[in-house]
């Protein structure tokens, strides 16, 4: 993966294991806390408001355990700490990513995240994007997509370029809509007119964004950056 913080939600409801967690997480590079809780139903309450990559929950707790906590994330991956070992089979029976055993220690953590960032980047190369073009409804695989232009003869499209160079004409969509549906990948607004991945760009100089994808006379594919836009191109780039 990139340097781009990881994001986590604590859930355990003893407080004392809860703040030795979440001191532990503050303690590792790339990792940022969102929130912890000590309710499983109030996290779960809160679900839908919370921006997060994963959870990190105990097992046995009050009113809900951490294996329902777990039915109701979803996709988002889950690493189980407990003190029982007999909850282990059960973990990995809903595919947590790992399993911990109480009281985590920071090394043993550090792997277990490892884990997560693995399964992360391994589900981000195989999503996928159904969207009508002009060539009719297509499945876009999205570490496959390099950029999105204005289209010249409808600015209500967008001309979406593929790493193989195809070009697909994307009907009626908004560069905020695109920013919106493809959370997956990260595109970088580098023109009124244009929006580019992060993962195809070999570079920039001045006024030129440099990518990976070669023309056919085998030079690197230039952009065009806005000088509105170079402050958050930059930053974003070297995060």
């Amino acid at each position: 993966m990139d340097n781009k913080a990881l994001r986590v939600v604590l859930l355990d409801d003893e407080l004392l294991a809860l703040g030795y967690l979440r001191s532990l997480c503050e303690g590792i590079p790339d990792l940022e806390v969102v929130k912890a809780f000590d309710n499983p139903v109030l996290f779960l309450s809160e679900l839908d408001d919370l921006s997060f990559d994963f959870c990190i929950s105990d097992i046995v707790m009050p009113n809900m355990s951490g294996l329902e906590v777990a039915e109701k994330l979803l996709s988002k991956p889950i690493i189980f700490t407990t003190a029982h070992n007999e909850y282990a089979a059960d973990a990995f029976d809903i595919e947590a990513i790992d399993y911990l055993r109480k009281p985590v220690q920071r090394e043993r953590l550090e792997r277990a995240i490892e884990k997560v960032k693995s399964h992360i980047e391994q589900a981000k190369s195989h999503a996928s994007w159904t969207v009508n073009t002009n060539k009719g409804k297509f499945t876009i695989r999205l570490s496959q997509i390099v950029s999105f232009s204005t289209d010249t003869y409808d600015r209500r499209d967008k001309l979406m370029l593929l790493e193989n160079g195809d070009e697909f004409v994307v009907k009626n969509k908004s560069f905020d809509q695109l920013l919106q549906e493809l959370e997956g990948i990260s595109l970088i607004r580098i023109s009124k007119s244009e929006l580019i991945s992060k993962e195809y760009i070999r570079g920039y100089q001045g006024d030129v964004v440099i990518s990976k994808i070669r023309t056919k006379e085998g030079k690197y594919r230039e952009f065009s950056l806005s000088e509105n836009y170079r402050k958050s191109f930059v930053e974003t780039f070297n995060q």
